[in-house]
């Protein structure tokens, strides 16, 4: 059996690749990841174990995945389809162009069509049923073509993406990979060990564009970066084909490839990477704040702030010679504030309000997402209660106020910044406010409280401390109520302000104002 151990974060994307290219040796149930046959694969805590068996089939699942992944074949089958169906008189020429186009930029079938001009309708149908018939017939060649193009960008001209490999392409990587794992067969190096593992045997003249990535800049054309000259790389054959299919433990958006990588176990690596798949899947425009946020869900509040504090996402771009690759983590007090603060957090996971254009806003997903990137401002309590005073919040006044108890933990404990205020200020502020809304109702006066909310809501927009005092004076006046004392901090500090302000205004508005529950 052979241990392959979590490494640095491009062989751990290699080793989520070749997992999911063998997906056939593992299942998943209550969140871990499980053996269907150890003799085969182990799945350790850091390592995976493999027998060299595993490699019987490979060829065809390599393949397979990548030409999956690409998804150009299946997509250009379903546009000729269409083509033929919406094919008349009147859109004769968009769908000429719209084909000679696809075409243009499929090598391998233009050359197998010919000639492409089409004078009508009938011509351009029966050019468009050769093309179908072709992908269908000689769908083994395309797919090898196609596997060809896409992992060219990933992995050079290694092997069978050289381009002087124009057909049996299959053969060839079952030649330089399959069968010689399979067997170990490889020649090793007698003098030298990978160096990448540490313990196996160095496959003898590995070359940085043989099993490495553009990634790292290790390939022949970056030859003045090597040690004096020399292109040589001391890997072994395992290590080498983990590199080899990092490309399918990445995830891509909008033509740029994302990992996330975890150094604590092969299982939260790859479910934290299949999770992140799925909420892109579920949703493309902000996939990562999802991410987080199921993810803080679904994780042991024990393991939160562990887990989180070494979470990195890494994204590269493939199209240039030596691709960049940025990556962001959460640094170690976030982690710790949403452990700490892990059921509060939950308590919103089903809360959101409405924007006037009928956007549906998760708070939990916008409460993150300001954390993450540093820049926790108040604008989101405003559109809350900007909202609730339109029947379209669905939180309740408890939670609402957990919210803002979390705004004041986290400017002080993250932010490092000393209030005066404690929770129990928050919750007397709030108190107050609800005191207010039973004198207007004793008094009959129901009527009043959306025009002091909104008079209170449009002061917190602004930050004007004076509006909100001189608001708030004259309705405790008219309304034989005592000014609250707590209003005296509010002209001391601006996150005072807002943070009593809203406190207040959560109170006063209450389910008489409509304030819906999240459940409804």
């Amino acid at each position: 059996m052979e241990r392959i151990y979590l490494n640095d974060w491009l062989y751990n994307a290699g080793i989520v690749g070749f997992l999911r290219i063998n997906s056939h040796l593992y299942y998943v149930k209550d969140k871990k990841l499980f053996s269907k046959d150890e003799n085969l694969l182990k799945i350790g805590d850091n390592y995976i174990e493999i027998d060299r068996e595993i490699f019987d089939g490979f060829t065809d699942r390599f393949f397979d995945y990548a030409f999956n992944l690409y998804g150009r074949y299946n997509a250009r089958l379903e546009e000729f389809k269409k083509f033929l169906e919406n094919l008349n008189n009147e859109t004769f020429e968009s769908i000429d162009k719209d084909f000679k186009n696809i075409i243009k930029n499929f090598t391998l079938l233009k050359n197998k069509l010919g000639d492409i001009k089409a004078k009508n309708s009938q011509e351009l149908k029966d050019l468009i049923e050769k093309a179908i018939r072709i992908l269908k017939h000689d769908k083994e060649e395309f797919l090898e073509s196609d596997v060809q193009i896409f992992l060219r960008s990933f992995n050079g001209q290694k092997s069978f993406l050289n381009k002087t490999i124009t057909k049996d392409r299959k053969k060839k990587f079952y030649e330089d990979f399959e069968e010689p794992l399979k067997t170990d067969n490889n020649q090793k190096d007698k003098k030298l060990t990978c160096v990448i593992c540490g313990e196996r045997p160095a496959k003898k003249d590995t070359n940085y564009d043989t099993g490495f990535s553009p990634v790292f800049g290790l390939n022949k054309d970056a030859v003045n970066f090597a040690w004096n000259f020399n292109t040589k790389l001391p890997s072994c054959d395992i290590c080498e084909v983990i590199y080899f299919c990092y490309f399918a433990g990445l995830t891509e958006l909008n033509g740029k490839y994302y990992f996330v990588n975890l150094d604590d176990s092969v299982e939260s690596l790859m479910l934290a990477n299949n999770l992140f798949k799925e909420e892109l899947e579920k949703s493309p425009e902000n996939p990562f704040i999802d991410f987080f946020t199921e993810y803080l869900l679904r994780i042991k509040k024990s393991q939160a702030k562990y887990t989180l504090s070494n979470i990195n996402f890494l994204e590269t771009e493939l199209k240039e010679t030596l691709p960049k690759v940025f990556s962001f983590n959460i640094d170690y007090k976030t982690a710790e504030f949403i452990e700490e603060n892990q059921e509060n957090l939950k308590s919103l996971s089903k809360s959101f309000f409405i924007l006037p254009d009928e956007t549906r806003v998760y708070i939990l997903t916008e409460f993150l997402n300001l954390i993450l990137k540093k820049d926790l401002n108040y604008g989101l309590l405003y559109k809350i209660f900007k909202s609730s005073t339109q029947d379209k919040a669905y939180v309740s006044n408890y939670n609402l106020q957990r919210l803002m108890i979390m705004y004041l933990l986290y400017k002080q404990k993250v932010g490092g910044k000393e209030m005066d205020l404690e929770e129990k200020s928050l919750w007397a502020m709030y108190m107050q406010g609800k005191n207010l809304l039973e004198r207007l109702k004793d008094r009959d006066a129901e009527n009043k409280i959306q025009s002091i909310a909104y008079k209170l809501l449009n002061a917190l927009k602004i930050g004007d401390a004076n509006q909100f005092m001189d608001v708030m004076m004259r309705v405790h006046m008219a309304y034989d109520l005592e000014v609250p004392s707590l209003l005296i901090k509010v002209l001391q500090d601006k996150d005072n302000f807002y943070l009593l302000g809203y406190s207040f205004l959560n109170g006063l508005l209450g389910k008489e104002n409509k304030l819906q529950e999240e459940n409804q």
